[in-house]
């Protein structure tokens, strides 16, 4: 699943082809889509991410709010399926979908801010601070993957977060100290900006510390890595550098 890292990269890839030129075509191909209101000859402004969300920031005060979910992708080779096309003066970009659970929708500037408002903050950002956290009691690795506390950060992001930063998953959130909560802050950005420096062959090049590495030995003490489900998602974590 699309998670901040590949969404930061996504957006990129859209920003430098299609970014500054003027619509000249929408195919919709999947009945699930539906756009309340004509793009055609609108020029695309900006583009842009918060969170897991792509947005596209077109004239006339309209916005494209893309969200990838499961297997959502942008193609700028037409593949053999695909749920919707843009098509611009300097190309085309393809929706492709095959679990057909991406989410596209048009918006005026008010929806858009009501859309984002309950997001918390972006762990990019130089402002950003994990104090929401110490809202709630719930273990750590499943704070993190609430939006409305820290934006984009999803299940593979947050157990490299947790292995940089030497903190249990299983820890509660609001058991954390300020050092702990920089940490993992730090753990945080590192990770995501391991997983964007990758670029768009991530998913054939990316490697993990820990995520999908039960059993495998720790990149740090050789500590085999462990797996236990926190709210029914996937964890892992060294039992030795964790603690």
């Amino acid at each position: 699943m699309p998670e901040l890292a590949e969404v930061e990269i996504q957006s990129r890839m859209l920003s430098r082809r299609l970014r500054g030129t003027r619509i000249r075509a929408i195919e919709v191909r999947d009945p699930k889509i539906q756009l309340r209101d004509r793009l055609i000859g609108r020029t695309i402004r900006r583009i842009w991410r918060r969170a897991k969300f792509i947005i596209f920031d077109l004239t006339g005060d309209r916005h494209l709010l893309v969200h990838l979910r499961m297997t959502g992708w942008f193609e700028f080779v037409q593949p053999a399926r695909y749920r919707l096309a843009i098509v611009t003066a300097k190309g085309a970009a393809y929706f492709a979908d095959s679990r057909r659970f991406g989410t596209v929708a048009v918006l005026r500037g008010d929806e858009l801010r009501r859309a984002l408002a309950h997001l918390g903050p972006e762990p990019l950002a130089r402002s950003c601070d994990l104090t929401r956290l110490a809202r709630t009691r719930r273990p750590i690795k499943v704070a993190l993957l609430d939006q409305r506390l820290i934006a984009g950060v999803g299940n593979i992001y947050a157990n490299e977060a947790l292995w940089r930063a030497r903190l249990d998953p299983r820890r509660p959130a609001n058991r954390l100290q300020a050092k702990e909560r920089q940490r993992l802050q730090h753990g945080i950005r590192a990770a995501l900006r391991k997983g964007i420096a990758y670029g768009p062959q991530i998913f054939e090049v990316q490697t993990f510390t820990v995520y999908d590495r039960a059993l495998q030995p720790c990149r740090r003490c050789g500590t085999r890595i462990r797996r236990v489900v926190l709210a029914q998602r996937s964890t892992f974590f060294c039992p030795r550098c964790q603690r």
